[in-house]
């Protein structure tokens, strides 16, 4: 069990007596759930206390699902990741009829001839791994209609929709996300001069919006055997193109396009999966959903588009009131330290990471603010050269109290997890020390009055 380690500083021998006999008092009561404290005395008939060795569990969650839809970014790629394992990204969207007036002017040039049809997609310079390996990208008719389930306003990570077991086409190359501004991918003329005629005929199936998504349901992109990387790309529309080229024999031969582009940014969504195979989030399975960091080597760990969370409690925060009858709590801080060799190369910290209360399923009740209001993303302080003092703080103030005050808080928990937007549009993840962490230790430090 923990000892108890006192630092007296007062003016009077009777306070050092005092002292004495509160930890002999309090010793068999606190070594249940023992704790370091700091002593500070003074003349006051009262003690400033800091118990900074209360009982951190760490535990990494999986999560049953993740939204994914209308992010305002679409992933592709494939990338083996020493911690989490095998991940895999595929982006489904739906395609936009051109405007009426675009069409007319196609329509009523009879000389007007198809040439060929391309994929345009612009990166938007996210890459989740090395930079300069593959990327292979296949593009896929979608076969059913993207949809969102009823009475819901979300698309997620595991959902499904039908493709052809066959791509259209494929690319591969090495995306520079520094200076490709653009993906160009090839498709077939056999598809490409189908669609075009269909407008050129002024057929049904392309006379409104609803009636052309019965037909055509909309394209994925799925990354083929050779990716070692995931890449992100923009969804305005604009930014995702279905272009078809074609020609009219004028005076000259002039070379024209009819540009198809991404529909209802809502129903785009990522399809995320993760083979956890050799990790030490095997243990992560169907049945199971939890595995304390004593499991994972002292460590606990989030990447929430993967579906992975740490839950931090703090089950001895209530014996802190049990030290005296006149108790109050001052000040709570948590400190996050991620595990030195986990961030390097393409593996970057994020910059922004909050806590959100949460209950014993994991549910979010609310994100978790300092005792002044507001938001806290931790404040990161990167120590570059060791990698021992990086750390995320965060003032717990209002949960210790509320935690200490009431039985309600019991079950709540904290969830660790980089900011909204960060959360669903990119791979950021985070390795974190726990208390038993031999370099990397969590931290927390609970500072209060107790009143002779």
């Amino acid at each position: 069990m923990n000892n108890i380690i006192c630092r007296v500083r007062c003016a009077h021998a009777y306070l050092k007596i005092g002292v004495a006999m509160l930890l002999l008092a309090t010793s068999s009561a606190c070594e249940k759930n023992g704790f370091t404290y700091d002593l500070t005395g003074s003349n006051q008939p009262s003690s400033y206390i800091v118990a900074d060795t209360l009982t951190i569990d760490m535990n990494t969650v999986a999560l049953d699902s993740v939204p994914t839809n209308g992010t305002g970014v679409m992933l592709c790629g494939r990338h083996q990741d020493p911690y989490f394992g095998k991940i895999t990204a595929s982006a489904f969207f739906q395609l936009q009829l051109p405007s009426s007036t675009v069409t007319s002017a196609m329509q009523a040039d009879l000389s007007s001839r198809y040439d060929s049809v391309e994929l345009i997609l612009k990166p938007n310079r996210q890459i989740y791994g090395d930079t300069l390996a593959m990327q292979e990208i296949g593009v896929y008719e979608v076969l059913q209609t993207i949809q969102r389930a009823e009475n819901s306003a979300y698309l997620y990570n595991n959902s499904n929709f039908q493709t052809a077991a066959q791509p259209l086409a494929s690319v591969q190359q090495v995306v520079r996300p520094s200076s490709d501004s653009s993906i160009h991918i090839k498709l077939p003329n056999s598809y490409g001069n189908t669609l075009f005629n269909l407008f050129k005929n002024k057929n049904n199936e392309v006379s409104t919006q609803d009636i052309f998504l019965q037909y055509y349901r909309g394209l994925a992109i799925k990354p083929g055997a050779s990716s070692a990387n995931i890449m992100g790309f923009l969804t305005s529309d604009t930014s995702v193109i279905l272009r078809m080229h074609y020609h009219v024999n004028e005076v000259i031969i002039t070379d024209r396009h009819l540009d198809l582009n991404l529909y209802n940014p809502d129903v785009q969504f990522n399809q995320i999966s993760a083979d956890r195979t050799g990790t030490l989030l095997a243990g992560l399975t169907g049945t199971t959903k939890r595995l304390p960091s004593t499991a994972t080597n002292n460590m606990s760990f989030v990447q929430p588009l993967s579906g992975i969370l740490t839950r931090i409690d703090l089950p001895s925060l209530k014996t802190l009131a049990s030290v005296g009858k006149f108790f109050k709590v001052m000040r709570a801080t948590l400190t996050l330290l991620p595990v030195a060799g986990t961030y390097q190369n393409y593996y970057t910290l994020p910059p922004a990471v909050t806590l959100c209360e949460t209950d014993d399923k994991n549910n979010v009740i609310d994100t978790l603010v300092a005792s002044t209001g507001g938001v806290q993303h931790g404040n990161l302080v990167i120590d570059n050269l060791y990698q021992l003092n990086t750390t995320y703080t965060y003032d717990i103030t209002h949960y210790a109290i509320n935690n200490i005050n009431s039985n309600g808080y019991n079950n709540y928990g904290l969830l660790v997890m980089p900011s909204r937007g960060a959360a669903t549009t990119n791979f950021n993840r985070l390795v974190l020390g726990d208390s038993k962490n031999k370099q990397n230790k969590i931290r927390i430090q609970v500072y209060y009055l107790l009143y002779n």
